[in-house]
């Protein structure tokens, strides 16, 4: 060897497929088997334990398609880890949502139970980290509580309903100017008086200044006028109006609102109004499926797919087109392979795979590919309501995780010291 000049280290070689977890899923074309495999040595104590964990653990990101939906891979962890983040995403992250609706008017078809149980499912575009959780009904503050009202009626037709809206506007922008210590003369702009006058003076204003008129968008809820039948108003999410209390309006400027502004809430015919209010607060999927986070969550194995005999020409096409779309890639054929074929078939992407063993029709693709499931690989995948982003609700599992897992100890530590156990 020369001076100077050390040998490196091998890199330790990685333990065989299944060693960890004892065995692997082998898929059949029955369905799925386990095969036992010999298992690495028991840890002596918690320390070896926990440096083999950390030695094995590993957190990767494989996919956001959009801002509501995350695909990741955590691998070296037992299936009871998995289930359990699985289980917090589901129950235990917190999100805000309707909890208390006070109906102080409601003449629609839609009864107030059902009207109170549909406004809770309604997702709320705030992050429920800003508000604290309610310890009693008699400590409702603006720390705990959001406060949302709903006011609508429907009109004899579309038209007065939209000159309705109008005159509404006008008259809140010169309260707005009043309140905001405008001079009066100006805030108090009502043409003599009349309702009538100051709706037409608010049309014509819109239809000046709004961009949305111009471009021929509604900024209203939908209506459906049909020839012999009376005029429906439809009433959606985007009718809630956030109500400031107390810092609120500082804590935010720009208001809370629905993540879906066109969910339906009801259906209106002449005459009929909903008039309440909705207090929003935190609460977690346990309590009410309303507090979930998530729409699904839910992991998979990861698929450890081989190709332990070589698959050429038109089988090779069939098993990457057909059978197993995504999984496999075809290649031009080296000169390693054997000679008479143009291509082949390689594996090119194993998370892919669905599953589907539908390459088990064919004898030969059927000898030639291996499938097996890794236990303790799992690929999960998050879809977020909406109300927070799913890397958020991950990050808040593992943390509610980490807390009950420093809890167990503290209980531990507590019961041994009763007991006499811990010196």
């Amino acid at each position: 060897m020369p001076k100077g000049k050390s040998k490196k280290k091998a890199a330790p070689e990685a333990p065989p497929l299944g060693s960890r977890t004892g065995g692997v899923y082998d898929v059949k074309e029955s369905g799925i088997e386990f095969r036992h495999m010999p298992q690495l040595p028991t840890p002596k104590d918690g320390e070896e334990y926990l440096a083999r964990m950390r030695s094995n653990f590993e957190l990767n990101i494989l996919e956001q398609p959009n801002e509501n939906d995350l695909v990741f891979e955590i691998m070296g962890v037992d299936v009871s880890f998995a289930n359990a983040l699985r289980r917090i995403m589901i129950a235990e992250v917190p999100t805000v949502a309707i909890e208390k609706v006070y109906i102080f008017d409601n003449t629609s078809i839609i009864h107030d139970e059902v009207l109170a149980h549909r406004l809770g499912l309604v997702p709320i575009n705030i992050d429920p980290r800003l508000l604290i959780d309610v310890e009693s009904e008699e400590d409702l503050t603006d720390e705990n509580t959001l406060v949302f009202k709903l006011e609508v009626k429907c009109g004899r037709s579309r038209a007065h309903d939209e000159r309705k809206e109008l005159a509404r506007k006008a008259r809140e922008e010169r309260e707005n100017r009043a309140r905001d210590g405008v001079d009066a003369a100006l805030a108090d702009d009502s043409i003599m008086d009349n309702e009538d006058l100051d709706c037409a003076a608010a049309e014509a204003a819109e239809a000046h200044h709004s961009a949305q008129h111009k471009a021929g968008k509604e900024t209203m809820a939908e209506a459906v006028e049909m020839p012999g039948r009376p005029y429906t108003k439809h009433v959606y999410s985007r009718s809630l109006e956030f109500v400031p209390q107390g810092t609120q309006g500082d804590q935010f400027p720009e208001g809370v609102h629905m993540v879906h502004d066109d969910i339906l809430l009801a259906k209106l015919r002449p005459g009929q109004s909903i008039e309440l209010e909705a207090h929003a607060r935190r609460g977690v999927g346990e309590d009410h499926a309303k507090f979930s986070p998530v729409a699904t969550a839910s992991y998979r194995l990861m698929p450890n797919v081989e190709l332990i005999k070589p698959v050429y020409d038109e089988l090779a096409d069939d098993l990457a087109g057909l059978y197993e779309p995504d999984v496999f890639t075809v290649v031009k054929c080296g000169p390693e392979d054997e000679p008479g074929h143009d291509r082949k078939a390689v594996v090119a992407n194993p998370y892919a795979c669905t599953m589907s063993r539908n390459y088990m029709r064919v004898p030969e693709l059927k000898e030639a590919v291996k499938i097996t499931r890794v236990p303790d690989h799992f690929i999960f995948s998050i879809e977020s309501v909406g109300a927070i982003t799913p890397g958020v609700i991950l990050a808040e599992a593992l943390r509610i995780l980490k807390f009950k897992c420093h809890n167990v100890i503290r209980m531990a530590d507590e019961s041994l010291e009763v007991e006499g156990l811990n010196e």
